[in-house]
């Protein structure tokens, strides 16, 4: 498994840096980039994935989950 991270350098400029396991250091970008954005576009060129281990997504009309306190409604049978 792959640990990677995005450091924003004194500078201003975006790097990203990919470590393994045991944390050492496997790739780092050649580059710096003006945004995070532009960082993480190019560290996915190099493998990178936005969703964590490659977890599946769920379908986008799978309502979210309910935080707030259920309230329950009872209808009228006719």
């Amino acid at each position: 498994m792959e640990c990677w991270q995005f450091v924003e350098s004194p500078a201003g400029g975006w790097y990203w840096l990919c470590s393994d396991v045991l944390s050492r250091k496997t790739r780092t970008s050649a580059a710096t980039f003006q945004t995070r954005s532009e960082c993480i576009a190019d560290a996915m060129s190099y493998g990178y994935q936005k969703v964590a281990g490659g977890a599946i997504r769920a379908p986008s009309n799978v309502p979210p989950r309910h935080r707030g306190k259920i309230k329950t409604v009872k209808h009228k049978r006719s």
